[in-house]
């Protein structure tokens, strides 16, 4: 069996749990990799921004939500648990690993994209002061290296391997990271066309579950994605 991936429209693909409501997030199986996002950060003020390496700690609300996983979190064994040395994704794993006999290892694999010269700032100030790379950035959004960052494919060369490590060891391990490196873990594991992979983000203190069954990996409610151990080696 070879990886598949089949188009769903934008309605289809919104399967989100309710994310102040522990009951409705999916249980893991017997092997699973439990990918958290970390929970809402303390943005400076409002508006839309480029989030990378930029250190933020969490929110009131991020707190919050990062407690409701926690609550979740606390009916199933686990092996342990790994997370980004970035701040938002610290605190969230903190919250998260109070309730179990866990403590949170910190892997810079699972570090957020580095956007260089974009981080930390106003989208709408990047579209005036970078107007030709970010139309290079649409063309081929995989491949574009951030100025003075990296691109989503260094980051899926750095990060994509150790996600893969714990779903071929087995058992329940739960990573807490960043948007960025879920999408470049389905766009490797499942072969989704990379601009396609944001339609899979998880809002602030979400989860996705990756389970494997034999040799099948999945994303438990996501039908439509689907591999073999086999094709990951």
């Amino acid at each position: 069996m070879t990886k598949t991936f089949k188009r769903k429209t934008e309605k289809e693909l919104f399967r989100e749990s309710d994310p102040f409501d522990a009951k409705t997030f999916p249980r893991p199986e017997e092997h699973s990799l439990v990918f958290v996002r970390h929970g809402e950060p303390t943005f400076p003020e409002p508006g839309k921004f480029y989030l990378g390496k930029t250190d933020w700690g969490l929110s009131d609300k991020g707190k919050l939500q990062a407690q409701f996983i926690a609550d979740w979190g606390k009916g199933f064994s686990w092996l342990g648990c790994f997370c980004s040395p970035l701040r938002r994704t610290r605190e969230t794993a903190e919250i998260i690993c109070r309730g179990t006999n866990l403590s949170p290892s910190k892997k810079s694999e699972l570090t957020e994209l580095d956007l260089g010269e974009w981080d930390g700032r106003k989208k709408t100030e990047i579209a005036m002061a970078y107007p030709e790379q970010l139309r290079e950035r649409e063309e081929d959004l995989f491949n574009f290296r951030h100025p003075g960052g990296e691109s989503f494919a260094e980051l899926e060369a750095r990060a994509v391997p150790f996600l893969v490590s714990l779903l071929k060891k087995g058992g329940k391990w739960l990573v807490v990271s960043h948007a960025g490196v879920l999408r470049v873990l389905i766009h490797a594991l499942f072969d989704v066309p990379f601009p396609l992979t944001f339609r899979y983000d998880p809002g602030y203190g979400q989860i996705r579950v990756f389970c494997r069954t034999g040799n099948l990996i999945f994303i438990k409610g996501f039908d439509e994605l689907m591999t073999c151990l086999e094709e990951l080696e």
